[in-house]
């Protein structure tokens, strides 16, 4: 008998135990869902506020009818919707009962009032946000979109814009878009360019339709400084391409690629649309040629560069038919220098009787792309220019272009100052113009070029006699331990650690003027007057001025 209370209060224990953890899980799923439905923002907040109000509404202006505070019901209706939207609407009230129920109605509207205030307030501040880091779409035509490291190429861009309507450039990379636009603003003066800057990650096919691809006219995709970027580049061709948004309009792709290991598979990724440019192997030949002929860059700079005048392209439907010779008479305000084929080939001063087909693009040297117009009377003009005395001067000029033979090998000294990834490239071009028994020595501090250098390079040189000295091109006394007055040029090349790293591009360039400095007093000091060429690499185009 003792037993039986307690089991029975065992059991109501038990069922309020049970009962309790029942209504905390309703309580917490209740409010789960809620917080899932509050955290979609106005689209759910707008439509539950207006439910509350109405429901409100209606309960009070029964309330109002039946207390005999207004005459109909529609005037109670109207009096709650007032005191809801505006508590001065009940100074005018009489009556305990009257001014008791105008004050629950006041509160209970500035309650929905401030909650939707609040609502309104959060989501404009989350809008500006995301438009701050540039997370909004871009609706943008005929514009040019790339990834970082672009402050050289938007600003050759925006002289090229300077003739077109609207022109517009968008930048899609992984950093803040205040950082950006800032950087931007800072260096370059954007003229009637507009620049869009927006934040994502270019392999991303979201964050690709932010930038409207199938509204570019043209697409740059630079190769990021980080490992293996040219998997990088190749997964975001991939994904501007097969994008399932995409219209049947081609698009005008071109892409940096480091490695040429990678070439074949990146061209397989894209196809037709992309053109993929070897960025450090141009650069290798660049610097590789100049120290053959001293001036060749700056003619380079002037020809690639838009300041200028620069080379364009263009079919011209008027000159099907018709020889390159003709081409030649046919413009007042430009220089035919070639023609670019149907199939791609690209043919330099080719023969006078060489016939423009359809399809077929002349190559001219203008000041603009506006400046290739047929003049007013070319076809005068290449009948008076079409005797055969102009045709055999033209073809007996052009002679000696295409059957002159190379110049002579002869042994060389050549220097290398520093150390990155174009050096090894750089000592490959060099060696297909020197003579066997030619040397070239590298300073470096690197240990990685030392093992570059020992493992690999000398093993792929068959002309020159590879030398490794340790040093820095900033130590003056690193320096004078060659002697400058024997060799026949001098190559600096800045280093490319941390090329994400502003101030390290700038370190950088530093270093290649300081050392420039040290050969400049290196040389005024000595009794030999400089016989070498010096050649300079800079990350930073702006440092050349000093």
């Amino acid at each position: 008998m003792p037993n039986k209370p307690i089991t029975k209060t065992r059991c109501c224990s038990c069922c309020v135990h049970g009962n309790n953890k029942r209504f905390k899980y309703i309580h917490s799923y209740l409010k789960y869902k809620f917080d899932n439905l509050f955290a979609r923002g106005l689209v759910f907040i707008i439509p539950l506020l207006a439910i509350i109000a109405a429901f409100i509404i209606l309960l009070f202006s029964i309330i109002y009818y039946f207390t005999g505070q207004t005459h109909s019901y529609e005037e109670a209706l109207w009096e709650v919707f007032t005191r809801t939207l505006d508590p001065c609407a009940a100074t005018h009230d009489e009556g305990l009962k009257h001014r008791i129920l105008s004050g629950i109605v006041i509160l209970f509207g500035l309650v929905i009032v401030a909650i939707l205030i609040g609502a309104i307030v959060t989501f404009m501040e989350t809008k500006l946000g995301e438009l701050r880091t540039g997370r909004s779409t871009v609706v943008e035509n005929d514009h040019t979109r790339w990834s970082p490291k672009i402050f050289d190429i938007i600003e050759e861009l925006v002289i090229a814009n300077e003739n077109q309507r609207n022109p517009s450039i968008v930048i899609l990379a992984p950093k803040d878009r205040n950082e950006m636009e800032n950087a931007i603003t800072d260096k370059i003066k954007c003229k009637n360019t507009k620049v869009i800057c927006r934040n994502g990650d270019p392999m991303s096919m979201i964050d690709l339709n932010k930038v409207c691809p199938n509204q570019a006219r043209s697409i740059i995709v630079l190769a990021p400084q980080t490992n293996n970027p040219d998997i990088r580049v190749i997964k975001t061709i991939l994904a501007i391409r097969n994008n399932p948004k995409r219209t049947k309009i081609n698009f005008h792709i071109v892409a940096e690629i480091k490695q040429r290991s990678y070439l074949k598979v990146a061209q397989t990724a894209g196809g037709d649309e992309v053109m993929f440019v070897h960025a450090d192997e141009i650069v290798a030949r660049i610097m590789a040629q100049s120290c053959r002929q001293s001036g060749l860059i700056v003619i380079l700079s002037s020809l690639l560069s838009f300041r200028d005048d620069e080379i364009y392209f263009k079919r011209e439907r008027a000159l099907i038919g018709r020889t390159f010779h003709d081409a030649l008479f046919a413009y007042d305000k430009c220089s035919v220098i070639g023609l670019m084929l149907s199939d791609g080939t690209v043919k330099i001063l080719p023969s006078p009787d060489q016939i423009i087909n359809m399809n077929d693009q002349i190559i001219a040297i203008a000041e603009d792309d506006d400046k290739i117009i047929l003049s007013s009377n070319y076809l005068s003009r290449i009948d008076k220019y079409s005797s055969p005395i102009s045709s055999s001067l033209i073809r007996h000029n052009t002679i000696p272009v295409s059957t002159t033979t190379a110049t002579a090998k002869v042994v060389e000294r050549n220097i290398i100052c520093g150390w990155n990834n174009k050096v090894p490239l750089i000592a490959k071009e060099l060696d297909g113009y020197v003579s066997y028994g030619s040397e070239l020595h590298i300073l470096t501090n690197s240990d990685e070029a030392k093992k570059c250098i020992s493992d690999q390079l000398v093993n792929e040189l068959n002309h020159q006699r590879l030398y490794s000295h340790s040093g820095h091109m900033t130590h003056r006394f690193d320096l004078e331990k060659f002697n400058l007055s024997t060799y026949n040029c001098l190559m600096l090349v800045p280093s490319e650690e941390g090329q994400e790293d502003s101030t390290l591009i700038e370190e950088a360039d530093a270093e290649c003027l300081i050392c420039l400095l040290h050969l400049r007093d290196i040389i005024d000091q000595s009794k030999w007057e400089k016989t070498f060429n010096i050649i300079t690499e800079i990350h930073n185009i702006r440092n050349r001025e000093l």
